[in-house]
């Protein structure tokens, strides 16, 4: 039974960990995959592009910024689902 909860623990940490990236940053990560794969744009400026996206809420109550981690576990995602 072990095994069970670390692989339910790993799944729930995965989509936790993509839930702060939101849907106009995704749009804006998913119009860069391609650039990205080509080497055209480095991941930074995309992050860079991504982060002005952040949803800061009223005087910081209620925001939701976008991490490196969650970025580049969101990009991980993306990428892997994509058929060259």
């Amino acid at each position: 039974m072990r095994p069970l909860y670390k692989i339910i623990f790993l799944l729930l940490l995965i989509l936790f960990s993509i839930a702060g990236v939101s849907d106009k940053q995704r749009t804006v990560i998913d119009s860069q995959i391609f650039l990205i794969k080509e080497g055209m744009i480095s991941k930074e400026k995309v992050f860079k592009k991504a982060k002005k996206f952040d949803d800061t809420g009223v005087f910081g109550i209620g925001s939701d910024e976008m991490t490196k981690e969650e970025f580049e576990n969101y990009l991980k995602s993306k990428i892997f689902t994509i058929h060259d």
